[in-house]
Protein backbone atom coordinates (compact mmCIF):
# COMPACT_ATOMS: atom_id res chain seq x y z
CA UNK A 1 0.00 0.00 0.00
CA UNK A 2 1.48 2.91 -1.07
CA UNK A 3 0.56 6.94 0.63
CA UNK A 4 2.06 9.42 -1.48
CA UNK A 5 6.38 8.50 -0.53
CA UNK A 6 5.34 6.41 2.11
CA UNK A 7 5.04 2.69 2.06
CA UNK A 8 3.58 0.26 4.17
CA UNK A 9 3.91 -2.96 3.99
CA UNK A 10 5.50 -6.30 5.88
CA UNK A 11 9.00 -7.33 6.29
CA UNK A 12 9.12 -9.06 2.98
CA UNK A 13 7.37 -6.29 0.72
CA UNK A 14 9.58 -4.20 2.48
CA UNK A 15 12.66 -6.43 1.27
CA UNK A 16 11.36 -6.02 -2.33
CA UNK A 17 11.30 -2.52 -2.22
CA UNK A 18 15.05 -1.98 -0.45
CA UNK A 19 16.32 -4.30 -2.92
CA UNK A 20 15.21 -2.30 -6.01
CA UNK A 21 16.49 0.80 -4.54
CA UNK A 22 18.79 2.93 -6.23
CA UNK A 23 21.81 5.07 -5.82
CA UNK A 24 20.99 8.79 -4.27
CA UNK A 25 17.93 7.23 -1.96
CA UNK A 26 18.22 9.01 1.47
CA UNK A 27 14.81 6.46 2.49
CA UNK A 28 13.67 6.41 6.15
CA UNK A 29 12.84 2.88 7.32
CA UNK A 30 10.29 2.43 10.53
CA UNK A 31 10.57 -0.84 12.06
CA UNK A 32 8.08 -2.31 14.98
CA UNK A 33 10.96 -4.57 16.86
CA UNK A 34 14.71 -6.34 16.37
CA UNK A 35 13.84 -9.65 14.51
CA UNK A 36 11.65 -7.65 11.62
CA UNK A 37 14.45 -5.20 11.11
CA UNK A 38 17.02 -8.32 11.36
CA UNK A 39 15.16 -10.30 8.86
CA UNK A 40 15.13 -7.29 6.70
CA UNK A 41 18.65 -6.34 6.33
CA UNK A 42 20.38 -9.51 6.43
CA UNK A 43 18.06 -9.98 3.02
CA UNK A 44 19.36 -6.74 1.93
CA UNK A 45 22.71 -6.84 3.01
CA UNK A 46 22.74 -10.44 1.28
CA UNK A 47 22.38 -9.12 -1.84
CA UNK A 48 24.27 -6.23 -1.18
CA UNK A 49 27.26 -7.83 -0.85
CA UNK A 50 26.81 -11.19 -2.83
CA UNK A 51 24.67 -10.34 -5.84
CA UNK A 52 24.76 -6.17 -6.34
CA UNK A 53 28.97 -5.99 -5.32
CA UNK A 54 28.41 -2.87 -2.79
CA UNK A 55 30.19 -2.33 0.20
CA UNK A 56 27.67 -1.86 3.58
CA UNK A 57 28.07 -0.26 6.85
CA UNK A 58 25.63 -0.71 9.59
CA UNK A 59 25.09 1.49 12.24
CA UNK A 60 22.87 -0.40 14.92
CA UNK A 61 21.73 1.48 18.23
CA UNK A 62 19.14 -1.03 20.19
CA UNK A 63 21.44 -3.53 19.48
CA UNK A 64 25.27 -4.52 19.64
CA UNK A 65 27.74 -4.54 16.69
CA UNK A 66 28.42 -8.66 17.64
CA UNK A 67 24.25 -8.94 17.32
CA UNK A 68 24.17 -8.01 14.27
CA UNK A 69 27.22 -9.80 12.77
CA UNK A 70 25.57 -12.93 14.88
CA UNK A 71 22.30 -12.04 13.24
CA UNK A 72 24.29 -11.94 9.79
CA UNK A 73 25.85 -15.05 10.45
CA UNK A 74 23.22 -16.74 11.70
CA UNK A 75 20.76 -15.81 9.22
CA UNK A 76 19.32 -18.16 6.26
CA UNK A 77 21.87 -16.38 3.87
CA UNK A 78 24.61 -17.58 6.35
CA UNK A 79 26.62 -13.94 5.38
CA UNK A 80 30.62 -14.57 6.30
CA UNK A 81 30.77 -11.74 8.35
CA UNK A 82 34.46 -12.10 8.75
CA UNK A 83 35.27 -12.57 5.30
CA UNK A 84 33.63 -8.92 4.34
CA UNK A 85 35.14 -7.14 7.17
CA UNK A 86 38.42 -8.01 5.97
CA UNK A 87 37.68 -6.98 2.29
CA UNK A 88 36.10 -3.50 4.04
CA UNK A 89 32.86 -4.66 1.72
CA UNK A 90 30.86 -4.80 5.43
CA UNK A 91 31.33 -2.39 8.41
CA UNK A 92 29.43 -2.22 11.31
CA UNK A 93 29.72 0.32 14.03
CA UNK A 94 27.89 1.21 17.20
CA UNK A 95 25.46 4.52 16.12
CA UNK A 96 26.05 6.20 19.65
CA UNK A 97 30.13 6.23 17.92
CA UNK A 98 29.29 6.84 14.65
CA UNK A 99 27.06 9.50 14.68
CA UNK A 100 27.93 11.37 17.89
CA UNK A 101 31.78 10.05 18.68
CA UNK A 102 32.84 13.23 17.03
CA UNK A 103 32.35 16.65 15.81
CA UNK A 104 31.90 15.15 11.71
CA UNK A 105 29.74 12.41 13.50
CA UNK A 106 29.58 9.50 10.64
CA UNK A 107 30.51 11.21 6.93
CA UNK A 108 34.40 10.39 7.19
CA UNK A 109 33.42 7.07 7.57
CA UNK A 110 31.09 7.43 4.41
CA UNK A 111 33.80 9.13 2.44
CA UNK A 112 36.42 6.72 3.28
CA UNK A 113 33.41 3.68 2.28
CA UNK A 114 33.15 5.73 -0.81
CA UNK A 115 36.90 5.89 -1.59
CA UNK A 116 37.61 2.24 -1.19
CA UNK A 117 34.36 1.12 -2.92
CA UNK A 118 35.76 3.52 -6.42
CA UNK A 119 38.80 1.71 -5.94
CA UNK A 120 37.78 -1.71 -5.25
CA UNK A 121 35.97 -1.70 -8.03
CA UNK A 122 32.60 -1.74 -5.86
CA UNK A 123 29.82 -0.59 -7.28
CA UNK A 124 28.65 2.04 -4.21
CA UNK A 125 27.72 2.14 -0.77
CA UNK A 126 24.70 1.29 1.42
CA UNK A 127 24.15 2.57 5.06
CA UNK A 128 21.61 1.39 7.37
CA UNK A 129 21.93 3.81 10.49
CA UNK A 130 19.65 3.64 13.43
CA UNK A 131 19.01 7.28 14.98
CA UNK A 132 18.35 5.98 18.28
CA UNK A 133 21.45 7.42 19.61
CA UNK A 134 19.97 10.52 18.96
CA UNK A 135 17.11 9.87 21.86
CA UNK A 136 19.78 8.45 24.07
CA UNK A 137 21.38 11.39 24.63
CA UNK A 138 18.13 13.76 24.25
CA UNK A 139 19.24 15.51 20.93
CA UNK A 140 15.56 15.43 19.39
CA UNK A 141 16.76 19.24 18.26
CA UNK A 142 20.03 17.86 16.74
CA UNK A 143 18.23 14.93 15.18
CA UNK A 144 16.31 17.17 12.94
CA UNK A 145 19.03 19.33 12.33
CA UNK A 146 21.13 16.53 11.44
CA UNK A 147 18.19 14.74 9.64
CA UNK A 148 17.44 18.12 7.62
CA UNK A 149 20.91 19.19 6.86
CA UNK A 150 21.28 16.01 4.05
CA UNK A 151 20.00 15.90 0.96
CA UNK A 152 16.93 14.47 0.11
CA UNK A 153 18.81 12.92 -3.03
CA UNK A 154 22.47 12.17 -2.92
CA UNK A 155 24.75 12.85 -6.06
CA UNK A 156 27.18 9.15 -6.88
CA UNK A 157 26.52 5.61 -5.34
CA UNK A 158 25.57 6.16 -1.67
CA UNK A 159 22.16 5.08 -0.60
CA UNK A 160 20.90 5.59 3.19
CA UNK A 161 18.63 4.22 5.22
CA UNK A 162 17.74 5.91 8.44
CA UNK A 163 16.26 3.49 11.01
CA UNK A 164 14.04 4.45 13.64
CA UNK A 165 12.19 2.03 15.95
CA UNK A 166 8.21 2.35 15.59
CA UNK A 167 8.03 3.35 19.69
CA UNK A 168 10.59 5.98 19.52
CA UNK A 169 9.64 7.30 16.58
CA UNK A 170 5.94 7.94 17.95
CA UNK A 171 6.70 9.28 21.33
CA UNK A 172 10.15 10.94 20.93
CA UNK A 173 8.82 13.59 18.31
CA UNK A 174 6.00 15.25 17.84
CA UNK A 175 3.74 15.31 15.02
CA UNK A 176 4.97 18.42 13.30
CA UNK A 177 9.28 16.48 13.29
CA UNK A 178 7.86 13.03 12.28
CA UNK A 179 6.14 15.21 8.84
CA UNK A 180 9.14 16.97 8.39
CA UNK A 181 10.83 13.86 8.34
CA UNK A 182 8.82 11.93 6.07
CA UNK A 183 8.53 14.69 3.90
CA UNK A 184 12.31 15.42 3.93
CA UNK A 185 13.23 11.49 2.94
CA UNK A 186 13.31 10.47 -0.79
CA UNK A 187 10.77 7.48 0.35
CA UNK A 188 9.31 5.91 3.79
CA UNK A 189 9.21 2.20 4.53
CA UNK A 190 6.93 1.18 7.36
CA UNK A 191 7.06 -1.66 8.48
CA UNK A 192 3.98 -3.63 9.84
CA UNK A 193 4.66 -6.10 12.81
CA UNK A 194 4.50 -9.70 11.82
Amino acid sequence: MTNGSSIYGNAESIQEELKNTAFGAHHLIVYPDLNTLRKVYSYYINTALNDKNETVIVLPFFETTDTVRRALRESEFDIDVTKHEKQRSLLVMDSLKGYLGSAEGVWPLIRQAIEHANTSGKNGVSVFGDLGSFFYHNKDNDLMDYELSLPSKYDGNLKTFCLYNKREFDLRLTEQQRQKLLEHHGKNMIIAAS
